[in-house]
């Protein structure tokens, strides 16, 4: 009987299930699509993940990749993964309170400033490793405390996505440490809640679930959710992890060499610690630490909006393009040099690398003779620009730089961005081959947890991971680092007070 391993992932664009061998081959996809609504008794804005629809696409996708695998006890355990801070609170029975706020939502904007008055930004970095983002589960309970105090009384647990899903497929109420991270409520270096930020956020503390590491088995799939997804009763059901910690391990980056650029909507670039030391330096250059999915390491990682920019730019200068035929054109017309032309990507208020100058989106050096093309250009340029900098700030954290880039996510198929990040970082930039590395991460996380690999590394060693190298130009780099060092790198700065009055005047 051949062994598989089925891996859920909650995205926040699609939801998917994959079935792998042991050694590591996909043997079966399948997707849906994800999207938030609106949420139907808040205010206009206001946006929600509807949880009975989140599970009945996963239960779907289950189906169908076990339909295609053709023996449900083949599957030797399931584990799920998927975007961070997002939860919502549960009865005892499981049955939800509230759903999901999303993080496209910005009803708790407020509550960021009140939790600065509670905690300030750097204390509280310096306990959870965490910016004070408007998102951040902290300022979600602050929000429920002051607009929605019934629910928080009434519930029982709170859980965050994945672990809804592992709720739903085992009937057990837990958490694990990497995605526990993106709360803004984590004891980083110790692994365990924090009094002082639950403390902050007037939340009982029996409501938070307990804590594992990921790849430990909480439960069994129960004889509902088997007659729900196809499972067979029994299936043991492991704790996944945070997308970007289990992106790391399907990705194969075991060194401390190579980095992990995750590029989506949200660009991430990731590098291991094995200690958690976070500093004032660290926070201005807008770096957030999580728990690695490997016990007793972290990673440092630098959150930065990316493919949005690139989306913006497609809804308001290509609406002229068929569908089909639109990111043809635009990285087509992208070939032209953008001559003189920069965007600084700080597109989302408040996040990003220069929230501290409070930066925001801006196209400077536009003329008359100025073409779509080129801003197309130089949004890519900004991206890369971006991404330099950050690897300087994250070397600094860390104590070292890279000596290559693996880059992971839609941004992969795009060669023009791929070769623009090698020449402006001068960095050698290798693509995985697997299209599926979160799946094939959190597969590999149930394997842990049922005992079919030992450890992590073992399960590691198993598999063979292929890359395709792109090479730097040096002559580009060059050219590249003095745009950067002459104008990107100032922006932030020379336009901080004009950003902050921007601000002021909304």
């Amino acid at each position: 009987m051949n062994q598989l391993l089925l891996g859920v992932d909650v995205g926040a664009t699609s939801i998917k299930a994959g079935l792998f061998s042991i050694d590591g081959r996909l043997v079966a996809l399948a997707s849906r699509r994800n999207t938030p609504e609106p949420d139907p008794d808040g205010s206009p804005g206001w946006m929600i993940w509807n949880p009975d629809i989140l599970w009945l696409n996963v239960c779907t996708c289950i189906r169908e990749v076990l339909s295609k695998a053709g023996d449900a006890s083949q599957v030797q355990a399931v584990a799920c993964t998927g975007f961070g801070t997002d939860g919502l609170p549960l009865e005892n029975s499981g049955t939800p309170l509230y759903p999901f706020i999303s993080w496209h939502c910005g009803r708790t904007v407020p509550q960021r400033e009140k939790m600065a008055l509670r905690v300030s930004d750097l204390e509280a970095f310096q306990i959870t490793g965490y910016h004070n983002y408007h998102i951040n589960t902290a300022n979600r309970f602050l929000w429920f405390r002051e607009h929605r105090p019934d629910v928080l009384d009434k519930a029982y647990r709170w859980l965050w996505v994945q672990d809804f899903i592992a709720h739903k497929l085992s009937g057990e109420f837990s958490t694990e440490c990497t995605i526990a991270s993106t709360a803004m409520l984590l004891d980083m270096g110790k692994r365990t809640w924090s009094s002082r930020m639950l403390g902050a956020c007037a939340v009982d503390p029996a409501i938070l679930p307990s804590i594992s590491e990921a790849g430990t088995q909480i439960g069994a799939v129960t004889a509902k959710a088997a007659s729900e997804t196809g499972l067979k009763a029994g299936t043991p059901v492991v704790t996944g992890g945070h997308d970007c910690e289990v992106a790391v391990l399907g990705a194969g980056a075991s060194d401390a060499d190579t980095w992990i650029d995750i590029t989506g909507t949200w660009e991430i670039l990731i590098a291991t610690m094995d200690h958690f030391a976070p500093t004032p330096e660290h926070h201005a250059s807008g770096l957030d630490f999580e728990c690695h999915a490997r016990p007793g390491q972290w990673i440092c990682q630098s959150l930065m909006i990316a493919g949005a920019v690139t989306e913006w730019v497609r809804a308001n200068f290509y609406r002229d393009v068929p569908d089909e035929h639109v990111y043809k054109t635009m990285f087509s017309e992208a070939e032209t040099p953008s001559n003189g032309l920069y965007v600084l990507p700080a597109f989302m208020r408040g996040m990003g690398p220069d929230a501290s100058k409070h930066a925001l989106g801006t196209i400077l050096g536009l003329q008359t003779m100025t073409s779509r093309g080129q801003i197309v250009r130089a949004a890519l340029e900004g991206l890369c620009y971006q991404l330099r900098k950050q690897i300087g700030a994250i070397g600094n954290a860390v104590g070292r730089a890279p000596k290559r880039l693996r880059v992971v996510g839609g941004g992969q198929k795009n060669s023009l961005w791929l070769q623009l990040k090698a020449d402006i970082t001068g960095l050698p930039i290798e693509i995985t081959t697997n299209p599926e590395v979160t799946l094939l991460g959190v597969a590999l996380l149930a394997g842990v947890g049922a005992g079919v690999y030992e450890s992590i590394d073992e399960a590691l060693r198993q598999i063979h991971f292929s890359t395709e190298p792109i090479a730097p130009s040096m002559e580009r780099n060059a050219a590249y680092k003095e745009r950067f060092d002459r104008v990107f790198a100032l922006l932030p700065s020379q336009l901080e007070s004009a950003y902050g009055a921007i601000n002021q005047l909304i």
